[in-house]
C-alpha cells in the first residue's frame, strides 16, 4: 500500500488520482481506435469523455458518501475530498448513464450502439481503478491468513476497522486480507478483453451492453463475500450484491429483447484505397 504517488510540502498527488486519470484516458484510446472509419471523430469522443468524468465522479462519490455517512457526520466536508479515496462503482455508473443517455439523445446517437462503444471501454478504466483502491487501501477484504492474503500497514483502513473491532492492539499491525480489490481488477481485465474483441464482430446493436452486464454482475456478486470493509445491507445481501442481482437480470431481459427486435449493426463502409498513377512520380524522384 503506497497511497502517495508524488509530495511536495503539504501538497500531494495520491495513486488513486492517478489510477482514475490513467483509466480515463484509456477509455478515450479504446473509444478512437474502435470508432475509426465512422462520424465519432476525437474532438466528439473528447466531449464525451469530459460528460462522462463528471458525471461519474459526482455519482461515484455521492453513493459513496450516502453508503459511509457515519464516517462523514461528524465533518461533512471530507465528502468533497477525493483524494482520501472513496467512491463507489455502480454510483458512478448510473449517474453516468444518465448523463450519457442526454448526450446520445442531443447527438442523435442510436442508444444501443452508442451504449456498446461505452460499455466495451468501461472494465479498463474499472480494472486500472480498482489498482487505485488497493494502492489506497480502501474496498479491502476479510480476514484471510493463508497465501492469498495481504498486510496492509498501520493507520490503513484495514487496521482502523480491526482495531475498532478490539481485533488488534494499536501497536500492532493488522491481520492479512483477502486483495479483493485486485480480484476484481484482474476480473475486469478478461472482460475488457472479451468485449474489445467482440466488439467489430457483434451482429446486433446493444450485444456490447448485454455481454457486459452478464459478465460483471455475478463478478461482483461474488467477491462482494470476501469483502470487509463496511458496507449497506440490504436483507441478506449487500447494497453490491442487490444491484448485482438487477443487473442480472436486466442482462438476461435485455437478450431476450434483442433476440426478437434488436437491430443489425451496421458495418462502417471500407475506406476507398488510391493508388498513384502509373507515371507518377515517386517522392525520391520528386526531389532530385
Amino acid at each position: 500500500m503506497h497511497p502517495v504517488f508524488f509530495s511536495l510540502g503539504p501538497f500531494a498527488i495520491h495513486w488513486y488520482g492517478v489510477c482514475m486519470a490513467t483509466g480515463f484516458l484509456l477509455f478515450l484510446w479504446t473509444w478512437i481506435y474502435l470508432s475509426r472509419g465512422t462520424r465519432r471523430d476525437s474532438n466528439y469522443l473528447s466531449n464525451l469523455l469530459v460528460v462522462l468524468i463528471l458525471s461519474a465522479l459526482v455519482g461515484a462519490r455521492t453513493a459513496y458518501v450516502v453508503e459511509h455517512w457515519a464516517e462523514y457526520a461528524a465533518s461533512p466536508l471530507r465528502a468533497f475530498n477525493l483524494r482520501e479515496g472513496g467512491v463507489m462503482f455502480y454510483g458512478g455508473l448510473f449517474a453516468a448513464l444518465a448523463a450519457l443517455s442526454i448526450f446520445a439523445r442531443i447527438h442523435k446517437e442510436r442508444w444501443f450502439d452508442f451504449f456498446d462503444l461505452i460499455v466495451t471501454a468501461l472494465p479498463i478504466g474499472h480494472a486500472i481503478g480498482r489498482i487505485g483502491c488497493f494502492l489506497e487501501g480502501c474496498c479491502f477484504g476479510a480476514v484471510h491468513e493463508g497465501f492469498l492474503g495481504v498486510r496492509f500497514p498501520h493507520g490503513s483502513h484495514a487496521w482502523h476497522k480491526q482495531f475498532g473491532e478490539g481485533l488488534i492492539q494499536w501497536f500492532e499491525l493488522p491481520y492479512c486480507v483477502y486483495p479483493t480489490q485486485l480480484f476484481e481488477s484482474a476480473a475486469n481485465f478478461l472482460i475488457f478483453a472479451l468485449l474489445f474483441w467482440n466488439y467489430r464482430r457483434r451482429r446486433i446493436e446493444g450485444e456490447q451492453v448485454a455481454l457486459y452486464a452478464a459478465l460483471y454482475a455475478p463478478v461482483r456478486f461474488f467477491i462482494e463475500n470476501f469483502r470487509a470493509d463496511e458496507r449497506l445491507l440490504i436483507g441478506p445481501f449487500s447494497i453490491g450484491q442487490t444491484i448485482s442481482l438487477g443487473i442480472a437480470a436486466f442482462a438476461l431481459a435485455l437478450t431476450l429483447f434483442l433476440r426478437r427486435h434488436g437491430r443489425t449493426v451496421t458495418k462502417p463502409a471500407p475506406q476507398p484505397v488510391t493508388t498513384p498513377p502509373k507515371n507518377a512520380p515517386t517522392r525520391r524522384q520528386h526531389r532530385s
